[in-house]
């Protein structure tokens, strides 16, 4: 079995219009020293891309922004109303509030 080693290939997740790769790596780098490398997904909040419509990409496991709406305490945007779920962990905010905004 081949070990997994930082920079691999995870998958390609192409959706509404766009292809993101997903290779192996650390979100921190204390992480190096505990484990195998996961896969890391894109920093929408800081590289920002939307589909040809304007909507943000988005990731389940970011914060709920200020225009978020959930029935869940501490949501993430995976819990929210306006979450549009693409392939994987990665989706779309349906919310007119933040279409074509910049983080």
């Amino acid at each position: 079995m081949n070990k997994i080693r930082d920079g691999d290939l995870y998958k390609i997740i192409s959706l509404f219009g766009k292809e993101f790769e997903i290779k192996y790596g650390y979100y921190e780098e204390y992480e190096r020293t505990r484990g195998e490398p996961i896969p890391i997904y894109p920093d929408f909040e800081r590289y920002p891309e939307h589909t040809e419509e304007g909507y943000p990409f988005v990731t389940q496991m970011q914060e709920l922004c200020e225009h978020g709406e959930s029935e869940i305490s501490d949501a993430y945007c995976a819990d929210c109303k306006y979450y549009k779920h693409g392939e994987d962990l990665i989706g779309i905010c349906t919310c007119e509030k933040n279409k074509n905004k910049i983080y």
